[in-house]
This record gives C-alpha cells, sequence and structure tokens, in this order.
C-alpha cells in the first residue's frame, strides 16, 4: 500500500508494503518458499533468489566451461520463446451446438472459476528451451514476447553486512534501455534509482519497500537514515553487483487476458570486468492461472529441465553464507524454568533493542504509532534493567538506563502532543454525533493546530537526537547488552528460584503506592502510582515467556490497574494543557469557551479513573495473594 504522506519529503522517495514474497525478489529475505501469494507489489527489481549451489551456476573466469553452464549473453541476446504454440495445440473453433434454456444449463456453470496467484521460482540450465504453453490443457491461447534487456544492481551494506544479515536491504538498479523480439529499437534508457526493503513496521513478517532516485556513487540521505538502527554509522559500501540479462512472455487467455507472466533471467555475478559466477532461472507469476492450468504449467517446464524449490537470495548467493550469519541482534532463544535466570535477563534485552531497531524508522517516516513503540522500547528495557537488577552488573545496568531515559525524553514531547491530538479529535467527533450543543468546530480546529504547531517542533527535536553521536553510541551499547548482557553470579541460578522473587518484589513496590492514593489526592501522586503499575506489568511480562500462566495472569491484572491509571494521567495531561492553550489566547472568546469545556470533560474523566481504582486494586490484590501461593 502505498503512502506517500507519510513518507519525508527529500529525495522524492516513494513507499510500498509488500509481503515477503515480493521482498524476497530483492534479496531481502533468506529461505522463503517458491510458491507464495502476493500480498503487494513493488517497483523494485523483480528477481527471484536461487540456490547455492543450484544447477546452471558457471564457474569463474578461469575454469573450464561443462555442459550445462549458462553461456554469456550477446548485447541484445535473450532467451528464446515459442511465440505461438504447436500446431496440435492450437485451439479449434467451437462446435455449433443447440442453445439450452437458462434453466438447463449444467450446475458447474453457476459456479465461479478458481483461480491462483502465486510467485514460482525456478532453476535452468543454460541450454534451456522453454517448452510450449498454449494448449487446451493450460488454458493459454498465446505466449506474447515482452520487452527485454540488461538491469545492472548494487547491493550496499556494511563490510560485515550488517543489513543483509537483519534481513535489510539497500540496492541500486540502473538499465541501458531495453531491446525485445516486439521492437525495432530500444526504449529509452530507466533513469537510475535505488531500493530499500526494511521490515514494516508494526508487523514485521512484511516488508516496507521504499525508494529513491539516483546514482550508485552516493546513497540518498533519507534512505541512509533510514537504517541507521542497523547500520550504528558503520560506513555503506558496493558488496555485489549483478548483472542480469532478462527476457519475457505474457501467457494470454482467449479474450487477450494476461493470465501469467513468465520471466527468464540470466545473473552474473561481477568483480569489476570478470564474471565470478553466472546462474539463470525463471520467475512464473501467476494471475489468473486454474489450479489445473497452473499444474500443467508446472509439469511442462520440470520436464524441460526446470527445477523448482525455495531458494536463498540473489546477495546470498553472490557473497556466500556470511549473508545468512545471525543478526547483530539476534533472536531470543527459549529459556526453561531449570535454566540460568541469565537466559531470562538475555531474551527480554534482545526483545526490546530489536523492537527499538524497528521503531527507528517508523519514527523517521512519520508513520502512526511509531514514536510511541519507541518510546515503549525504552521505557520496558529500563524496567526490566530495573526488575533484573540481582541479576546484572549494577553499574553496567544504570549507565543503560540512564541513556534509555535521555531517549525516551527526546521523544516525550512528540508522543504527548500526539495523545492529546487524538483524543480532542474523539471529543470533536462525539460532540457533533450526540451533543445537544456541539463544541464549535472551528475553536478546535484552531486548538489542533495550535498543537499541530507543537508537535512539528516535538518531532524535530526528536530528529536531532537520532541523528546524534550519543543515539549511536547508545545503539552500539544496546546491541552489545542484546549479545552479552554483563550478569551477576546470581544470573546463574535457575530461573523457577530466581524470577519468582523478582516479580514479588515488583508488585510489592505498586502495593505501598496503591495504599497512598486518595481520591482527592494531587495528580503527581496517582501518576507515580501509574509508573510503578507499568514497572510491575513490565516484570510479569518479562518473565512470563520462562513462568507460564501465573505471570501472564499477573501482567494481565498488572495491564488493568496501568490502564485506569494512565487514563487519568492522559486525562490531568489534557485538561493542563487545554487550560494553558486558553491561558496564551486570552482574546479568543470562543476558543476560552471550548478550553473550558474540554477542561470540564477531561476532570470528569479524572474523578472516574479515581473512582474505579479501589474495585481494579481488590482484583490485583487477590491475584498477588496467588502468585505468593
Amino acid at each position: 500500500m502505498t503512502r506517500p504522506e507519510r513518507l519525508l519529503p527529500a529525495d522524492a522517495m516513494t513507499q510500498e508494503t509488500v509481503s515477503f514474497a515480493a521482498a524476497a525478489d530483492e534479496g531481502a529475505v533468506a529461505g522463503q518458499p517458491g510458491r507464495l501469494r502476493m500480498v503487494g507489489a513493488t517497483g523494485a527489481e523483480p528477481a527471484g533468489a536461487g540456490v547455492v549451489p543450484a544447477p546452471g551456476t558457471e564457474p569463474g573466469p578461469g575454469t573450464e566451461a561443462e555442459p550445462g553452464d549458462v553461456p554469456e549473453p550477446e548485447p541484445g541476446d535473450v532467451p528464446e520463446f515459442p511465440a505461438t504454440p504447436p500446431q496440435d495445440a492450437q485451439p479449434q473453433d467451437p462446435q455449433p451446438q443447440d442453445p439450452q434454456p437458462q434453466d438447463a444449463q449444467p450446475q458447474d456453470a453457476q459456479r465461479p472459476t478458481q483461480i491462483v496467484e502465486a510467485t514460482l521460482t525456478f532453476s535452468v540450465h543454460g541450454r534451456f528451451r522453454l517448452p510450449a504453453m498454449a494448449g487446451d490443457a493450460t488454458g493459454v491461447a498465446q505466449a506474447m514476447p515482452r520487452p527485454s534487456g540488461t538491469v545492472r544492481t548494487s547491493y550496499v551494506d556494511s563490510s560485515d553486512l550488517r543489513l543483509a544479515r537483519s534481513g535489510v536491504s539497500l540496492v541500486h538498479r540502473a538499465g541501458p534501455g531495453r531491446a525485445g523480439p516486439t521492437e525495432d529499437k530500444a526504449t529509452p534508457a530507466e533513469p537510475p534509482g535505488w531500493v530499500l526493503s526494511l521490515p514494516a513496521f508494526p508487523d514485521p513478517s512484511e516488508m516496507n519497500v521504499l525508494s529513491a532516485p539516483g546514482g550508485v556513487a552516493a546513497v540518498p540521505a533519507t534512505l541512509r537514515e533510514l537504517v541507521t538502527s542497523w547500520l550504528r554509522g558503520a560506513p555503506l559500501e558496493v558488496v555485489a553487483t549483478l548483472r542480469t540479462v532478462r527476457a519475457g512472455i505474457a501467457l494470454l487467455g482467449g479474450s487477450g487476458e494476461t493470465l501469467a507472466e513468465l520471466c527468464d533471467e540470466t545473473v552474473s555475478v561481477l568483480d569489476g570486468r570478470n564474471v565470478l559466477a553466472r546462474f539463470r532461472e525463471l520467475h512464473l507469476r501467476s494471475e489468473r492461472l486454474t489450479p489445473a492450468g497452473l499444474d500443467e504449467i508446472v509439469r511442462r517446464l520440470s520436464e524441460a529441465g526446470a527445477v523448482e524449490g525455495e531458494f536463498l537470495p540473489r546477495l546470498v548467493r553472490a557473497l556466500g553464507t556470511r549473508a545468512l550469519a545471525p543478526a547483530d541482534v539476534p533472536k531470543p532463544s527459549p529459556v526453561g524454568t531449570g535454566d540460568p535466570a541469565g537466559g531470562a535477563v538475555s531474551a527480554a534485552v534482545r526483545r526490546s533493542v530489536r523492537r527499538l531497531q524497528h521503531a527507528d524508522s517508523a519514527v523517521r517516516l512519520r508513520l502512526p504509532d511509531g514514536v510511541h513503540q519507541m518510546r515503549v522500547a525504552c521505557r520496558r528495557l529500563r524496567s526490566d534493567l530495573r526488575t533484573f537488577g540481582p541479576l546484572v552488573q549494577r553499574e553496567w545496568a544504570d549507565g543503560l538506563r540512564t541513556e534509555l531515559s535521555w531517549l525516551a525524553e527526546s521523544l516525550g514531547a512528540a508522543r504527548d502532543i500526539e495523545v492529546l491530538r487524538d483524543r480532542f479529535r474523539q471529543d470533536a467527533d462525539a460532540s457533533a454525533a450526540y451533543d445537544p450543543l456541539p463544541l464549535d468546530p472551528a475553536a478546535l480546529a484552531r486548538i489542533d493546530s495550535l498543537l499541530a504547531a507543537q508537535e512539528v517542533r516535538a518531532l524535530r527535536a526528536a530528529d536531532v537526537a537520532l541523528r546524534s553521536q550519543r543515539y549511536l553510541d547508545l545503539l552500539d551499547a544496546l546491541v552489545s547488552a542484546a549479545r552479552e548482557p554483563q550478569l551477576s553470579a546470581a544470573a546463574a541460578e535457575p530461573c523457577s528460584a530466581a524470577l519468582p522473587p523478582l516479580v514479588s518484589t515488583a508488585w510489592g513496590r505498586l502495593g505501598k503506592h496503591a495504599r497512598r492514593l486518595r481520591p482527592d489526592g494531587a495528580d503527581e501522586t496517582w501518576h507515580s502510582a501509574r509508573i510503578v503499575a507499568k514497572r510491575a506489568r513490565y516484570a510479569a511480562e518479562a518473565v512470563a515467556p520462562v513462568l507460564g500462566r501465573r505471570a501472564r495472569r499477573m501482567a494481565h491484572v498488572a495491564t488493568s490497574v496501568q490502564e485506569v491509571l494512565g487514563e487519568h494521567q492522559d486525562a490531568a495531561i489534557a485538561a493542563q494543557t487545554v487550560h494553558d492553550l486558553a491561558r496564551a489566547h486570552p482574546r479568543d472568546g470562543a476558543l476560552a469557551l471550548v478550553a473550558g469545556r474540554l477542561v470540564e470533560r477531561e476532570r470528569g474523566r479524572v474523578a472516574a479513573s479515581r473512582a474505579a481504582f479501589p474495585r481494579l486494586w481488590r482484583e490485583a490484590a487477590r491475584a498477588r495473594g496467588a502468585w505468593r501461593r
């Protein structure tokens, strides 16, 4: 889904969100299956990945070519395709039939035709020839050649492949023009451009694909910033260059509609002017083929020598297995109750650091909830380091908590304003729908405009923090923490013994704050209780993957407590903010009137939260008692 309004305007960048099926074509993801349903499309180079080693891979220069090696294609030379089916496969003229009454039509005619949307990749040898595709069995009436040509792709990464190992790819594409069987001369050259594929936010099972114009000599600043959390200041360089000679055909139905696209690509891995390796692939994208038609085409390709399977990205074929090495921030490993408690610390740290890495680009792209999730990652990790205090080196943990606090505060103003604007928009919608005396929409618009200006300034301040050396140093420290946290001797104890007391301690602090709360107490006292409730929730969630249902129950109860205290805090901030806006504009009577009504509503929500808290706390106390038992 293209969302240009969410993108930074620099470098004329564009964005699409696609499935791993499409992202794998750019080499971003390893080990994806050959048959995948297409969820999205991208302007990125459609280059399905191959296997290592793959049939048809040519040895480097200086070695003697064996039968089946891929010959070096000459300029303008493209693989041959039979444009029409053999004589015996030509569609026959239908025989005249007596018309049937409408109610006598076969039952199958009432059913919609089932079609398949899929992308398949095949490895083929150098002398492979495409079989006939047309015929009744495939449903294809004609194979129509498409324009073809050559594309040069440069993969850019750090020398230790920090992007590739994290599932991120940054490539530059350039094509000198295309000449195909249906054209008398080359079409104009495609402008060179950059394509960045990175895990989507908030769902990393998809990919964000962004593009920007420019030459290979300089990566656009916008794209370079978007990979900051993975690069951490490491310089970029071209790590692999591929030349792809591409030819394609469209498989058409009887009415001329496109049923599928088939692309034949010969890929050369280059080192300067030398060819290090060469391989050939077919990519079949089914758009409207029936299941039987697709199976028949696959059968014909297989009989001709094509090998379908699960393939690795081209970058892996070019660079070898080091492109498949673990990311700098490994995925959390499963931890059992009998394992050392240090494993639970490592898993918690890794979850939060990976969350922060993914949220970084979302903040820079101004995606919804990006600032919130990055701030949550900071706060959760700070809380985990506090919860696991007895299991880690104190000085090390305190240093990380200080820097994480700085980053969270850098994002705090932008997040607070985002919440306020959303609350006031909801109030405006509700007022317009249900209020006998609706809030003045013009005054509400002025309030939103004032808050929007504050949000812009707050986001610029956040950008300054994210571009600072201090942030890069923090990223390095977080990666080191995720790889190998500095543990104390107590971390060697089994999780079953070491973790439950940590949760009990966090809940003990919450109990002390909860008992101090009074209906007429200061907002700050209630806010302090909210902070401690969040820490208790994070503590239970941090150990839940190890301790299971009891910890998840504690986390659920803590979430309920935190939510009512969070609503209290948001309402209190909203009331104070709109009050301050009215005082700053004393001559705007309409704004002052609306502000007064909003203040009254928000303070009513404060009172409602305070009234709801005792019942929630009684439930929490019962859950704590069950935890102790």
